[in-house]
């Protein structure tokens, strides 16, 4: 079966000029109570549930009492119970995000991340020049967005000012006005800090990049090792009859076609980079060796069958009559266009 054909719908293998879709895809990584997404404008909201994949045009909303986290990499983004948050631009260069009302707790580590990260809101626009953590709400009173700055440096427009706000300071923007008083922290920023503190304690950094999607999870449910052929392994807790690519489901989001969303609280990095290898009869995760930003991928299978199959897959074409896990060097044909170089990077390394 390794060796048989691999199908995969529209099979563009690799075109020079296409353009590719962004590598870098986010995730729903928690939720706590009614949390929906929403594909775009006009689309309408389903629930949103943990490894779903996030990119742009998604509206992420929250009810009253509800929480919810957003993992990019090593940014992280919250937000608190009746809040809407567009993700309006989300590539490789671009985080630009836009708070309709409520409250979004950000916190950004990367450098790398800061000249395309911006956030607006009906009154203002934040962009950061240095890496930190802030709270922006919107709504909150009338007419008035708030920024608090817990660390980092921000820079807030609103009101035709243009300030800059340093830790320990908060920004007001309300209606002309643009006011500074000093940064209030409440229980939604003590529960975000917490999650920070959690997800920078992991082990899982020494294998894997921190732009990894999803790697703050790995820790809490499974065991690294190294091996002499693969380099470092993954393997989950879970029963040794337990096979990768089989508790979850099938989505379609664009540009990438079906995409394969796990049940597991820990399936998302380890079913969109790298590979899996069988150790002594139980299956492992096999990352390879990534560049600082790994090249994300809508799910790293193998098809075996016919196109033309529709079981659980509406009206969508399909790619084939079932799946495999790839294996380290086994090739990833992709049924979305690549340039070369974007497959070249998604390649067992």
């Amino acid at each position: 079966m390794k060796t048989a054909a691999l199908l995969a719908l529209a099979v563009t293998s690799t075109f020079a000029l296409a353009d590719d879709p962004p590598s870098q895809v986010g995730r729903i990584a928690l939720t706590q109570g009614q949390v929906s997404i929403s594909a775009g404008q006009g689309e309408g909201a389903s629930t949103a549930l943990v490894n779903w994949p996030v990119t742009s045009s998604n509206t992420v909303t929250t009810a009253q009492g509800a929480r919810t986290e957003l993992r990019i990499g090593s940014s992280a983004i919250r937000l608190d119970g009746d809040s809407s948050l567009d993700v309006i631009q989300l590539d490789d260069d671009n985080l630009r995000l836009h708070l309709h009302y409520g409250s979004v707790n950000i916190r950004i580590v990367n450098p790398e991340v800061l000249a395309g990260f911006e956030l607006s809101t009906p009154q203002g626009r934040v962009t950061l020049q240095e890496a930190g953590r802030l709270r922006v709400d919107a709504g909150l009173r009338a007419d008035t967005s708030s920024v608090n700055v817990f660390d980092g440096v921000a820079i807030v427009e609103g009101g035709g000012e243009r300030l800059t706000i340093r830790a320990g300071r908060r920004a007001d923007i309300a209606g002309p006005d643009l006011r500074t008083a000093p940064a209030l922290a409440d229980a939604f920023d003590d529960w975000a800090r917490e999650r920070d503190r959690q997800a920078d304690a992991v082990l899982a950094t020494r294998y894997i990049p921190r732009e990894m999607t999803g790697y703050e999870d790995l820790d809490r449910y499974g065991s690294w090792s190294n091996d002499n052929e693969y380099g470092a392994l993954w393997m989950p807790s879970v029963s040794s009859t337990w096979v990768p690519y089989r508790d979850g489901r099938w989505t379609w989001i664009a540009p990438w076609g079906w995409t394969w969303v796990d049940n597991a609280p820990w399936g998302y990095a380890p079913f969109h980079y790298g590979r899996w290898v069988q150790v002594n009869r139980r299956w492992a995760w096999a990352p390879g060796h990534h560049e600082r930003r790994p090249v994300w991928a809508p799910a790293l299978v193998g098809w075996v069958g016919g196109a033309g199959w529709n079981l659980n897959f509406n009206s969508r074409p399909s790619a084939g009559q079932g799946w495999y896990p790839l294996a380290p060097h086994e090739r990833f044909v992709p049924g979305y266009r690549l340039s070369d170089d974007h497959l070249r990077r998604l390649a067992w390394q």
